[in-house]
C-alpha cells in the first residue's frame, strides 16, 4: 500500500488532500484507499503504481522520487476521501442506521453534500491531469510500459494538444486518456474505410481531416455510451449547457444529448468525406449532379 508508513496514513492523506482529519484512524479509510489505488492503476497502469511503491518503500528517496510519489498518491487520496465521505454521514450498527452528529455540529443540507462530493471529484480529476502531465513531461520509464502510453503512441491523435486542435476539453489530460480507447475505435473505422493497415498509411494531406473525424466520432460514442458524470464538469457543460453536475438527478436531458450528437455527426461526416476524397479521389469529379442548361429551353428530361 502507498500509505500508512509508520502508522501515519491519515496524516499522509491530510498532507496530500487537505480534506481529511489527520487524527482519524487510518483503518477507517484503508478499504477506500485500496479501492482508489485499484481505480487509478486501471487508468495509468500497474507499472506506474509499482514504481511509486518502490519509492515509498525506500529509506532515503531523492527529491525527484518524492515528487513522483506524491503526484501518483494525490489522486488516490482525493478519490479515497470522496468515497469515504459518502459513507460517514450515517453510522451502521445492530439496530440500523443512525445519523452521526456532535453537540455543536449541524447536519448539512443535501445540496451542500452534493456540491462537496462534486468538488472532491473535481479535485481528483485535476490531480489525475497533473499525474498524466508529469508522466509525459518527465518521460517516465514505468509510464512507457502502460497500455495508456501504448494507445497514445498508436493513435493519430497522440496528445492532448492534437485533440484540442479539434475540440477543446479545458486542457484535461484525464479526458484525453479517457477518450483515447474510443478514438482508437474511430481510427480503426476510418482506416478500414480507406484500406490502410495503421496510422502510417494515412497521407499527410489527409491527417488533419482524419484527426477531426477521430476526435468527433469518439465524442459521439462517449455521449451515446456514457453518463456525462464521467467527465469534469467544465467538459460536460460543453455537451449540455444546462448540465451542472451538482446533483446526480440533474443530468442532461435526452433532447440536449441528441442535439449535441446531431451537431457532431454532421461534422464527422464532413471530415470522413474529406479523408476518403484525398485518399481515394472523387469518382464523381467532372460529373455535375445538375447539368448546365439554358433558361430559354422549354423542355426537360426525366
Amino acid at each position: 500500500m502507498l500509505f500508512n508508513k509508520n502508522n501515519e496514513g491519515s496524516l499522509e492523506i491530510y498532507n496530500l488532500s487537505g480534506a481529511f482529519e489527520a487524527n482519524t484512524p487510518f483503518s477507517a479509510i484503508a478499504s477506500e484507499v485500496i479501492s482508489a489505488t485499484t481505480d487509478v492503476a486501471a487508468i495509468v497502469g500497474n507499472a506506474v503504481i509499482n514504481a511509486a511503491q518502490e519509492v515509498y518503500n525506500k529509506q532515503n528517496p531523492t527529491a525527484d522520487e518524492l515528487a513522483f510519489l506524491d503526484t501518483v498518491r494525490r489522486p488516490i487520496a482525493f478519490l479515497a476521501v470522496g468515497n469515504y465521505a459518502r459513507i460517514t454521514l450515517l453510522r451502521h450498527d445492530a439496530t440500523g442506521r443512525k445519523m452521526v452528529t456532535g453537540d455543536n455540529e449541524k447536519v448539512p443540507f443535501e445540496w451542500m453534500i452534493d456540491r462537496d462530493d462534486r468538488e472532491l471529484r473535481e479535485r481528483y480529476y485535476r490531480a489525475m491531469d497533473a499525474l498524466f502531465a508529469y508522466l509525459t513531461q518527465t518521460d517516465n520509464a514505468a509510464w512507457k510500459e502502460t497500455d495508456a502510453y501504448k494507445r497514445a503512441a498508436a493513435s493519430l491523435v497522440d496528445s492532448l494538444s492534437k485533440m484540442e486542435e479539434v475540440y477543446p476539453v479545458d486542457h484535461s489530460q484525464y479526458t484525453y486518456y479517457t477518450l483515447l480507447p474510443l478514438m482508437l475505435e474511430a481510427q480503426a473505422k476510418i482506416l478500414k474505410e480507406i484500406n490502410k493497415p495503421d496510422k502510417s498509411g494515412i497521407p499527410e494531406a489527409a491527417r488533419p481531416a482524419a484527426a477531426r473525424y477521430i476526435v468527433i466520432k469518439a465524442l459521439i460514442t462517449a455521449l451515446r455510451r456514457w453518463a456525462l458524470s464521467v467527465f469534469p464538469t467544465e467538459v460536460a457543460r460543453q455537451f449540455a449547457p444546462s448540465y451542472q453536475g451538482n446533483k446526480e438527478k440533474q443530468v442532461a436531458t435526452k433532447e440536449e444529448i441528441d442535439w449535441a450528437i446531431g451537431k457532431l455527426e454532421a461534422q464527422a461526416a464532413e471530415a470522413e468525406a474529406e479523408v476518403i476524397e484525398i485518399v481515394k479521389g472523387n469518382p464523381y469529379k467532372g460529373f455535375p449532379l445538375v447539368p448546365e442548361n439554358d433558361p430559354k429551353n422549354k423542355y426537360f428530361t426525366t
